[in-house]
């Protein structure tokens, strides 16, 4: 440790902000507001930024009764977030589309749904908002993250005039004498002074695979937001003392994951729909009702976790999806405006044949040769089980897995095709803990002075996904919180 004059900064602010996504713009602009000289730190060059932000569905989770969503967002969490904390987002989640419009009107941010968890009380408190004048849930329009993310930002840079320090990945948390944290070392050896705060905004650790396996619930895992987010929060907070909590949670569903020409790999959300779809287990099995994945909600990632000690194996990991090819014709497997093909990292075909060639999609002439091209065990099994699957479309029967009637479309016109998915999603939520005031705190629950973190390092969300746009919702909302807190202002003073 040294004192702030013998550290020979290049840079200094009031606040340095490690990160720039929803949750450092946030903190970004309400520290700038405040009157407070304010610097990000960003790891990614500009021309090659994507933050997870630009490449989700651009939706967000927005709340009108601070007591209902408080009490929601805490059953969500299941025990692993002080209620305080879920009372101080919802406070936040109140006021956040009018928050939004007033640094970017042109969103036109319109409510398109609600909770995802209808059953909880609280849940008709909260509703989802899409930009782009979106009528309906997944109106993508060509108006989702990437939309979203480039208004933001335009108005963010127009207005502030906040600098922005690209390619300047942040390696190491300056302390003075005291323990306070007073900067940060980029990897390049650059010293940045914090004079007020630190705010870690730097995402999780969805493409570190050391970390994964080490502390994720399923292996393999794969991720399809930021391809920066490494885990960079968690190691400097760590090594200043941070505890960590609930590293074990991540934003799930089932994803697909393809190898590239280049050695590297493609995560990719898939969408199911239209109806006319079967998952099975590596046996061929049917396991749970898909309708939930085809609908884009996140429960479905807790059925793939499944181990069976008498083998050793996870049977659902990777689980099968089958279709037919009406839906292949029906369009992409993917949604144009989400995740990779939304920042041009792959471009995916408008009729699945590019990914049929590259071996993505298996196909054959029965359901079991698609099987066995995927590498299911028993592809007669998948056969038959798919058989049966039809059988109950067309006689109106009860589907043993308690899909819904409407769902049910059989898989009757040839060639067949098959796709592995795995368990994965959005992001990681673990890092290290926080408070209400987004202060990261030490193993002994007592706050680093000068450290404050938000967004998915350390999310505020625990065993379920509360809604579409939690993700955004949370980091825009603990971002202005851990700039309030950082300047010693009283929460809802900036």
């Amino acid at each position: 440790m040294m004192g702030a004059a013998d550290m020979n900064f290049e840079h200094s602010a009031d606040i340095v902000v490690v990160g720039f996504g929803c949750a450092g713009l946030a903190a970004a602009i309400t520290a700038w507001r405040a009157g407070a000289e304010t610097l990000i730190l960003e790891k990614q060059a500009q021309d090659a930024h994507t933050p997870s932000t630009r490449m989700s569905g651009g939706m967000m989770m927005a709340a009108t009764d601070v007591a209902g969503a408080t009490g929601y967002l805490d059953r969500c969490a299941g025990g692993m977030v002080p209620r305080d904390i879920s009372a101080a987002w919802a406070r936040r989640a109140m006021t956040l589309i009018d928050w939004l419009h007033d640094i970017a009107p042109e969103l036109d941010l319109r409510n398109v749904g609600g909770a995802e968890h209808p059953e909880f009380e609280g849940a008709e408190t909260l509703g989802v908002y899409q930009p782009g004048g979106a009528k309906t849930r997944l109106d993508l329009n060509g108006k989702a993250g990437p939309f979203l993310w480039e208004r933001l930002s335009a108005n963010f840079h127009d207005k502030t005039g906040v600098p922005v320090l690209w390619n300047a990945s942040a390696d190491r948390l300056l302390r003075d004498e005291t323990g306070r944290i007073i900067g940060v070392e980029t990897c390049d050896g650059r010293r940045i002074e914090a004079r007020k705060g630190v705010i870690l905004t730097c995402g999780g650790y969805l493409h570190n695979a050391q970390m994964k396996q080490d502390y994720l619930r399923a292996w393999p895992v794969f991720f399809y937001g930021n391809p920066g987010n490494t885990g960079d929060g968690v190691r400097m907070a760590q090594e200043v003392g941070a505890d960590l909590w609930h590293m074990n949670q991540m934003i799930g569903r089932a994803i697909g994951n393809f190898p590239m020409e280049d050695g590297s790999d493609l995560s990719v959300m898939l969408f199911l729909n239209p109806p006319g779809y079967v998952i099975t287990d590596r046996n061929g099995k049917r396991f749970a009702d898909e309708s939930a994945q085809a609908d884009l909600l996140h429960g479905f990632y807790y059925h793939l976790l499944s181990y069976d000690p008498a083998t050793g194996e996870t049977p659902r990991n990777p689980c099968y999806w089958f279709f037919d090819e009406k839906r292949r014709k029906a369009g992409m497997l993917t949604l144009p405006s989400v995740g990779a093909h939304a920042v041009g990292l792959y471009r995916w075909s408008e009729d699945n044949s590019a990914e049929i060639e590259r071996g993505w999609i298996a196909a054959g002439a029965t359901i079991a040769e698609a099987a066995a091209a995927a590498g299911v065990a028993d592809p007669e099994g998948a056969e038959a089980e798919v058989a049966a699957y039809n059988a109950a479309c067309r006689n109106g029967m009860p589907d043993p897995m308690g899909r819904p009637a409407e769902t049910m479309l059989p898989l009757d016109e040839g060639p067949f095709y098959c796709v592995r998915l795995y368990p994965g999603g959005s992001n990681t939520t673990g890092g290290p803990r926080r408070n209400a005031r987004a202060e990261v705190l030490d193993t002994r629950d007592k706050p680093i002075p000068g450290l404050f973190a938000a967004g998915e390092l350390g999310q505020a969300t625990g065993m379920l996904y509360p809604s579409d746009g939690c993700n955004l919702s949370e980091g825009f909302c603990f971002g202005q919180i851990a700039a309030v807190s950082a300047l010693g202002l009283q929460e809802g003073a900036a």
